[in-house]
């Protein structure tokens, strides 16, 4: 789990909890090639040390009946076809944007909806696309609200095609701005540590929660007050009192140094 994701699953996780609502943790691990259970006891384990508790786990390995009666729902209506093994939406929609709550109307164009007319569902190899298995948990786990990095806006028309052929309604949908580099360029492995495990020896999970709260969210009055904002006064002020950020945020190594020596 890396810096990025971690500051995602906390607003999140802060969206949930100040509504009532339920934090679910989503395991993607229908690529067998890209799974590893060493990336999965990084998640836990991280998530355990920021304190950021979930209702649920869900692995979408062990929802293929699920996702396969959806599909049988599309191919029955018409809405997906099948070809040399694989199944593709077949789906003419409408709709000419989408709204986010962080950058407002997203423009959905002639070339978006040619290339959701015919998108892939399932895999000849007998596993479900990264889009279809997203939307159709979505969709049966009852999740209306979405918060995920700028990088999945080019995603979301695709979602929005499914969304629309199994005749469901959106969740609303926040992308917040990525995080990048002391350099300006986005994070990466040149950036020194970046997993959230490089940082548990040296920091505190107050400080880190603090400082991921601040790299793509701010309150709306940001005065002394403000400068430290522990879990408790972030789930009062998430929502109310503060808004998302759709610009990109520096990563700052004095700042969570100064944040550790508040949080003792």
């Amino acid at each position: 789990m890396h810096l990025g994701t971690a500051r995602t699953a906390y607003f999140n996780y802060l969206a949930a909890r100040s509504t009532g609502g339920d934090f679910i943790l989503r395991v993607d691990d229908t690529d067998k090639d890209r799974s590893d259970d060493n990336y999965l006891n990084s998640i836990f384990g991280s998530l355990d040390w920021l304190g950021l508790d979930y209702d649920a786990v869900y692995y979408q390995s062990k929802r293929l009946d699920i996702y396969k009666s959806y599909l049988d729902r599309l191919v029955d209506s018409g809405r997906a076809i099948a070809k040399d093994g694989a199944f593709f939406l077949n789906f003419d929609f409408k709709d000419d944007h989408w709204t986010d709550g962080v950058k407002g109307d997203i423009v959905i164009n002639d070339n978006d909806r040619d290339l959701c007319s015919k998108l892939v569902l399932w895999k000849s190899d007998g596993m479900p696309t990264y889009h279809f298995a997203s939307v159709v948990d979505d969709i049966d786990l009852g999740i209306n609200c979405v918060i995920r990095g700028v990088d999945h806006i080019s995603n979301t028309a695709k979602q929005v095609a499914i969304y629309r052929a199994l005749d469901a309604d959106l969740p609303l949908y926040y992308h917040v701005g990525l995080l990048m580099g002391s350099d300006g360029k986005k994070l990466s492995k040149r950036h020194g540590a970046s997993s959230v495990v490089d940082y548990t020896d040296d920091n505190s999970p107050a400080a880190m929660l603090n400082y991921m709260l601040r790299m793509g969210w701010s309150p709306y009055v940001d005065n002394k007050a403000n400068s430290v904002i522990d879990k408790d006064k972030a789930l009062k002020m998430f929502w109310d009192d503060g808004k998302m950020r759709p610009s990109p945020a520096k990563l700052d190594s004095h700042k969570l140094k100064w944040y550790n020596k508040k949080h003792k």
